[in-house]
């Protein structure tokens, strides 16, 4: 009985050659899929994160804007450092990046969040602590030199590239993942006009950053 019809003989091995080439075929096919999965989890890390995070960021503000990557300022208690920062119409945003987590859980307020894949669990602080206090003392200093009125926010991006990290902390998180980082970001920073003046903020800025 010939269930697939008569063209099923062309698919048919008929020599120890074609059993030799389609071995080779599926061993190759397999070290593609081993080394493209080496790379994948190469590119899961700290640094990786940032400098793709950094990279969409720098496409979606739009002018004027001003990108700090891996930024360390000098505050008059000490040097504090942030994976970047940013600075467009809308206001300021200080940002930190994690290269691998699928599953995210925590809350604003707690101390500890944590982050899972299949292999491996990890407890992490709670990013938000150390972000809102760069906000402050951007914020202190900014109204030393008289400016008040300005937007300055925490943004979290979680950047697996596995696959779409779920997200289970809460309302008020300033978290998003690498693949909805469009979406947030313009929600954030929609307005058409700038909100303050943004050469003398930068200015500033890059003097935290003993850039002049």
């Amino acid at each position: 009985m010939n269930f697939f019809g008569n063209d099923f003989q062309a698919w048919k091995l008929h020599s120890l050659a074609d059993y030799v080439n389609i071995l080779v075929f599926i061993l190759a096919g397999l070290l593609v899929l081993k080394f493209a999965i080496r790379h994948m989890n190469k590119q899961r890390n700290h640094e990786a994160a940032v400098k793709k995070v950094v990279k969409k960021l720098k496409r979606l503000a739009k002018r004027p804007s001003k990108l700090y990557e891996n930024a360390e300022f000098h505050f008059p208690d000490g040097k504090k450092s942030y994976d970047a920062v940013v600075a467009d119409r809308s206001g300021i945003y200080i940002v930190k990046a994690y290269g691998w987590g699928t599953k995210i859980y925590g809350a604003p307020e707690g101390e500890v969040w944590r982050r899972e894949d299949p292999r491996r669990k990890e407890e992490f602080p709670n990013p938000l602590i150390e972000l809102k206090d760069g906000a402050e003392r951007i914020r202190a200093v900014l109204r030393e030199n008289g400016i008040d009125r300005i937007k300055i926010m925490p943004l979290v991006v979680f950047a697996d590239n596995y696959q779409t990290p779920e997200l289970y902390l809460g309302y008020g998180s300033f978290s998003t993942t690498y693949q909805e980082l469009k979406g947030w970001y313009k929600m954030q920073s929609g307005t058409k006009e700038i909100q303050y003046d943004f050469e003398r903020v930068v200015s500033i800025l890059e003097k935290l950053q003993g850039m002049s």
